[in-house]
């Protein structure tokens, strides 16, 4: 039990050095995002309109933004609020809100980090939202209508403004967030994270609050701020006095030894199809690209339609699938060495985002297969892989019940699933979005710092023992 909880409480210090790290702890109070929209410095903006009033007196939105936040759809974002029908005025009040502490706000510090994407350079994550401003948002909400689950991506942007995607159905908002956290924790993967605290507590994030009575926000970011430095200065001085066991740099930007991987990642502007995203970086080649978008490549021999056809949609996972295993460079934290005729390295427990799975298994349950392992076991004496003597050919979801048994089952634990979504920083996607950056390279960071440190804790017990003991006196005071 000290052992787990030693290790839990270690982790934590490490992400909590991590979001500290990207800029000195005088940055994290009185700060703007670098974001699209955002000024470099907060500052008084006297004409707040509306639900942004109250960051009149140092903000780090404009008096235009603040004005635009308040449309149905504005040119911020395109964003629709109204995709399933007319929100409910007290709904949208939230939403408003929401933006307004987004864009507004200069009392986020603490919790932003660093994003790769074209349209912004930082985010928020895990922000506390007091409990009491969840709950009525969710309950003014529950009513009303959407289609989504995770707002960040996956709309349908054809029109120039998000629209449900093909398959999504319109459904109350207690169908999609059953509980107020499913709705403030999810629906901007983890921008928030639902506190235990209440308005007023000095220890939580209010959405909106009474400018007459001053801005509560500014003492839960220094809170937190002073939270953050006792443990991060002995975590500074730890690291610097341990010799890690790997060099954290051989984590990141790397490529696997195996069959048909490149030595080292580099661009390869004319890869194919769903390789596409890799094109800026990348450990294949445009001929494993092409090659491993056949139904029976060269690159193993493999038949998807070893049960006959496999289904067009289904058939899309499994090419991204090998994609990202031949192409990926951000696969580095979940390398191990292998003993196999063909291969030196292979990847284990990559965290794959649940929604990537979850599509993966919808997708796939109604075409066929004949076995619950492809890695072992197959009848190989024609050359490609056929199924073995006493296998059935039955419906992928008689072999794999569930998403998590496709996912984690299927490459012999390549995959655990997550329980992290798409966009927030903790879980890799299986395909992206080239346009927008490569999301997981910020995933590949954040856990190579966690591998690292863990590395580290080999010999040094008892120092860890009393580190994680204060810690919660760090937190909780």
């Amino acid at each position: 039990m000290a052992r787990t909880l030693t290790t839990q409480l270690w982790l934590l210090l490490v992400w909590r050095a991590e979001v500290w790290a990207a800029r000195p702890r005088t940055e994290l109070l009185n700060v703007c995002m670098d974001a699209k929209h955002h000024k470099e410095k907060p500052s008084p903006e006297d004409k707040l309109h509306e639900q942004c009033s109250p960051w009149k007196k140092n903000a780090c939105c404009s008096v235009n933004t603040s004005q635009e936040a308040h449309k149905d759809v504005s040119y911020l974002y395109r964003f629709n609020w109204d995709h399933c029908g007319p929100m409910k005025p007290a709904c949208k009040r939230h939403f408003i809100q929401d933006t307004c502490l987004y864009e507004c706000s200069p009392n986020l510090g603490p919790w932003i980090q660093e994003v790769n994407q074209s349209w912004r350079r930082e985010r928020i994550l895990d922000v506390p939202l007091c409990k009491e401003d969840c709950e009525s948002w969710w309950e003014d909400c529950r009513t009303s209508y959407t289609c989504k689950g995770n707002w960040h991506k996956g709309w349908n942007w054809t029109a120039g403004s998000n629209e449900c995607p093909v398959k999504a159905a319109c459904h109350r908002f207690d169908f999609y967030f059953p509980t107020p956290a499913a709705l403030c924790n999810e629906i901007w993967s983890h921008s928030y994270k639902v506190s235990n605290y209440s308005r007023g507590s000095g220890r939580c994030i209010q959405m909106w609050f009474d400018p007459a009575q001053g801005n509560p926000n500014e003492e839960g970011q220094k809170d937190m701020a002073w939270k953050l430095m006792p443990p991060l200065l002995l975590l500074a001085w730890f690291s610097a006095s341990v010799c890690s066991a790997r060099d954290r740099t051989d984590l990141l930007n790397v490529c696997m030894d195996a069959k048909h991987h490149k030595t080292k990642p580099g661009p390869e502007d004319k890869l194919h199809g769903q390789c596409t995203p890799w094109r800026k970086n990348a450990c294949c080649s445009v001929s494993t690209s092409q090659e491993l978008h056949k139904d029976t490549s060269l690159l193993y021999n493999f038949n998807w339609d070893h049960c006959g056809k496999m289904e067009p949609a289904c058939k899309r996972h499994f090419i991204q699938d090998t994609c990202l295993y031949e192409c990926s460079p951000n696969l580095g934290p979940w390398i191990q060495q292998v003993n196999d005729s063909w291969r030196r390295e292979r990847f284990r427990n990559v965290p794959l985002c649940k929604e990537d799975c979850e599509s993966w298994w919808e997708d796939c349950r109604t075409s066929y297969t004949c076995k619950s392992d492809w890695h072992k076991g197959w009848n190989w004496t024609s050359g490609s892989n056929k199924c073995p003597a006493e296998a059935v050919c039955r419906t992928f979801e008689s072999y794999f019940p569930t998403p998590a048994a496709l996912c984690e089952g299927l490459w012999s634990h390549s995959y655990q699933v997550s329980q992290y979504s798409r966009g927030s920083g903790r879980c890799i996607q299986m395909w992206f979005e080239p346009a927008q950056g490569n999301p997981n390279e910020e995933v590949a960071r954040f856990y190579a710092l966690a591998m690292t440190s863990r590395a580290m804790l080999h010999g040094i017990g008892p120092l860890l023992l009393s580190l994680a003991l204060m810690l919660p006196l760090w937190l909780l005071d």
